[in-house]
């Protein structure tokens, strides 16, 4: 085992099977060294969507839950590209809150996902961020996020 399959069995953490995008873009795309993940929204295994909008109908705690589903799909499509494994560092993480005009903790949402990343990949799940209002995200998504990954070749 890997280091980063035995972070994710000791989390007791089963990386998601994702089907392909409904639309016309592609999930991933690695240039070189780099890996682009499109936008992964809050989507359960079995396709709930955690929706809401914070400050209205949905609580800081679901926030916290949406970003972390939300990085375990990032992590389920980046495992599907490249292997977890071949992952160097996690450069950038860009992140969407579905909140209220009057919301504006978003970064402390966010934390759920940056902290998950950090929980399954150590040190190369330090990365920057932005951590952004949404009026609305998609399919009404309580959280969605894409990131750019140096990866191995």
């Amino acid at each position: 085992m890997t280091a980063v399959q035995d972070r994710l069995k000791a989390l007791s953490i089963e990386l998601p099977v994702l089907s392909a995008p409904r639309y016309a873009y592609e999930a991933t795309v690695q240039w070189g060294d780099l890996l682009f993940v499109s936008g992964q929204i809050s989507r359960t295994a079995s396709g709930e969507i955690l929706r809401g909008r914070l400050g209205e109908d949905a609580t800081m705690a679901d926030g916290v839950s949406a970003a972390r589903l939300s990085a375990l799909n990032l992590m389920a499509r980046i495992d599907d590209a490249v292997g977890l494994d071949n992952v160097q560092k996690i450069l950038k993480l860009n992140a969407w809150a579905a909140s209220s005009p009057s919301f504006v903790d978003q970064p402390a949402v966010i934390d759920g996902a940056s902290q998950l990343l950090l929980d399954i990949l150590g040190d190369a799940g330090r990365h920057a961020r932005t951590a952004l209002p949404a009026s609305a995200l998609p399919q009404g998504a309580l959280v969605e996020l894409d990131a750019t990954i140096a990866v191995r070749n």
